[in-house]
């Protein structure tokens, strides 16, 4: 299973799978979560913090940042995750963050070789 997922990550990572990123990335565009009302995040934000002593306009505003981002969407006064995006978003992340790390390995190489 573990060379599995790593192969699939290497062709993910592969600079011809463009293409197939968009692909992937439009088929993950539609997949969201189920609606769920503000009060029922507030309650949920209050149990996670032990307290209540989140606002209503708190909830509001990290709703609407949340929302500039496309992580959520705000339909008939509910919130729905995007769980789509989300992904792609995380896929992106961890391809760039994979090439980060390929280019510092060939650039330790790189000093370790002129020594």
């Amino acid at each position: 299973m573990v060379l599995d997922l790593d192969e699939a990550f290497a062709k993910l990572a592969n600079p011809r799978m463009s293409a197939g990123l968009m692909i992937l990335h439009s088929l993950l565009n539609d997949l969201k979560g189920k609606p769920v009302e503000p009060r029922e995040v507030r309650e949920t934000v209050d149990q996670l913090l032990k307290k209540r002593n989140v606002s209503k306009q708190s909830i509001t505003n990290a709703a609407r940042r949340l929302e500039e981002a496309s992580i959520i969407d705000r339909m008939e006064n509910k919130y729905v995750v995007n769980y789509g995006y989300l992904v792609s978003l995380l896929l992106n992340t961890m391809l760039e963050m994979n090439n980060r790390i390929l280019d510092l390995e060939e650039d330790v190489h790189s000093l370790k070789s002129t020594k």
